[in-house]
């Protein structure tokens, strides 16, 4: 399968939409909400923001389904203390015509973006970035938001063609230093593509039994970690109780004074 890879900075997630993945993106789903809010939590504090993750994660997967995506990447941490506003949704398209040259293809899209639209190189091959503000209202939100797409051909591959298309919201201000900075963020991933043809791509079924062994593994792991945690509690527990039976027993001798004379001797 031709496909590509990208590079995430930490704190990024990357979820399969594609339809043989529906069991594989719940189980993804599940475990990126157990990292950033683990089950030893308070219950009654972090349940509305399991609920909310959810249902971010869910209706960006959902809507990266509807179109096509092989995948949908989203920032879950902060940067410089600030979530940011954007997701990417990552197709590959194939089936083209093989004949077609792709430098012609991509001066037709230049000319239909005429200003929004930029020629470059991603990942060694030729790509045009088409950057627009566009209208919200699709997310339920009134402020526009920026939507910047690569068309990126494949050199190796006539006929493929990779697909990115990002989109950050905005409060209105859409020229802002940090709007301006989560793009170039943005930018700065699609800038790792590389194109890479995978002649051995695991099956949702090979993926998920991979999982199950990571969790045993993790489970495993934190069992480890608790029992050695609770081996140094107990050492603790037992020094601060010798030190409390040594101070008992010095205050005890304190208390009776010093002995008095031996009868023999008077």
């Amino acid at each position: 399968m031709i496909d590509f890879e990208l590079v995430l900075p930490d704190g990024w997630v990357q979820i399969p939409t594609t339809p043989d993945t529906v069991t594989l993106r719940r189980r993804v789903i599940d475990g990126v909400i157990r990292h950033h809010l683990p089950d030893s939590l308070p219950r009654d504090k972090v349940g509305p923001w399991r609920r909310m993750l959810r249902k971010e994660l869910t209706e960006a997967t959902d809507e990266a389904a509807r179109q096509g995506a092989r995948s949908v990447l989203l920032p879950l941490e902060e940067f410089s203390g600030i979530r940011l506003p954007g997701s990417m949704l990552v197709t590959v398209l194939e089936g083209g015509d093989e004949d077609e040259d792709p430098e012609q293809l991509l001066a037709s899209i230049l000319a239909d973006a005429g200003a929004d639209g930029t020629y470059l190189e991603v990942g060694g091959a030729p790509a045009v970035r088409v950057a627009s503000v566009v209208d919200s209202g699709r997310v339920r939100r009134k402020a526009p938001s920026w939507r910047v797409s690569y068309y990126v051909a494949n050199p190796d591959a006539p006929g493929v063609w990779g697909l990115l298309t990002f989109t950050v919201l905005t409060d209105g201000e859409v020229d802002a230093e940090p709007v301006r900075a989560v793009v170039l963020l943005f930018d700065m991933i699609v800038s790792t593509l590389r194109w890479a043809d995978r002649d051995d791509v695991p099956t949702e079924a090979e993926v998920l039994a991979q999982l199950d062994q990571l969790d045993q593994q993790d489970q495993q792991d934190q069992q480890d970690q608790q029992d050695q945690q609770d081996q140094q509690d107990q050492l603790v527990q037992h020094g601060q109780q010798d030190q409390r039976n040594e101070q008992a027993r010095s205050a005890g001798a304190a208390h009776r004074g010093p002995s008095g004379p031996d009868l023999k001797d008077v």
